[in-house]
Protein backbone atom coordinates (compact mmCIF):
# COMPACT_ATOMS: atom_id res chain seq x y z
CA UNK A 1 0.00 0.00 0.00
CA UNK A 2 1.45 3.55 -0.87
CA UNK A 3 1.76 6.34 1.37
CA UNK A 4 -1.35 8.20 -0.53
CA UNK A 5 -3.59 5.62 0.15
CA UNK A 6 -2.89 5.01 3.97
CA UNK A 7 -3.08 8.85 4.29
CA UNK A 8 -6.69 8.83 2.81
CA UNK A 9 -7.45 5.76 5.16
CA UNK A 10 -6.69 7.97 7.93
CA UNK A 11 -8.13 10.69 6.90
CA UNK A 12 -11.01 8.65 6.05
CA UNK A 13 -11.39 6.79 9.62
CA UNK A 14 -10.66 10.46 11.08
CA UNK A 15 -13.56 12.06 9.16
CA UNK A 16 -15.84 9.36 10.39
CA UNK A 17 -15.04 9.27 14.16
CA UNK A 18 -15.11 12.97 14.57
CA UNK A 19 -18.39 13.49 12.44
CA UNK A 20 -20.07 10.57 14.73
CA UNK A 21 -18.17 12.25 18.01
CA UNK A 22 -20.25 15.49 16.67
CA UNK A 23 -23.54 14.23 15.84
CA UNK A 24 -23.61 12.18 19.41
CA UNK A 25 -22.96 15.52 21.05
CA UNK A 26 -25.77 17.12 19.34
CA UNK A 27 -29.36 17.85 21.24
CA UNK A 28 -30.47 15.67 18.50
CA UNK A 29 -27.99 13.13 19.30
CA UNK A 30 -28.34 12.96 22.53
CA UNK A 31 -32.16 12.93 22.11
CA UNK A 32 -31.62 9.84 19.49
CA UNK A 33 -29.75 8.13 21.99
CA UNK A 34 -31.86 4.46 21.31
CA UNK A 35 -30.65 5.23 17.30
CA UNK A 36 -26.71 5.21 18.27
CA UNK A 37 -25.75 2.32 16.25
CA UNK A 38 -27.96 3.43 13.28
CA UNK A 39 -25.92 7.03 13.51
CA UNK A 40 -22.54 4.83 13.64
CA UNK A 41 -23.62 2.98 10.37
CA UNK A 42 -24.18 6.63 8.71
CA UNK A 43 -21.02 7.94 9.88
CA UNK A 44 -19.04 5.53 8.37
CA UNK A 45 -20.72 5.66 5.55
CA UNK A 46 -20.17 8.62 5.15
CA UNK A 47 -16.30 7.97 6.20
CA UNK A 48 -16.04 5.70 3.26
CA UNK A 49 -17.41 8.35 0.43
CA UNK A 50 -15.12 10.98 1.89
CA UNK A 51 -12.43 7.66 1.61
CA UNK A 52 -13.69 7.08 -2.02
CA UNK A 53 -14.11 11.10 -3.31
CA UNK A 54 -10.13 11.90 -1.89
CA UNK A 55 -8.97 8.38 -4.27
CA UNK A 56 -10.85 9.62 -6.83
CA UNK A 57 -9.86 13.24 -6.95
CA UNK A 58 -6.06 11.76 -6.73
Amino acid sequence: MDTANMLINVAAILAGLVLYIFVTNTKWGKDHEQYQYMIMLGTILVAVIVGGLLRWLM
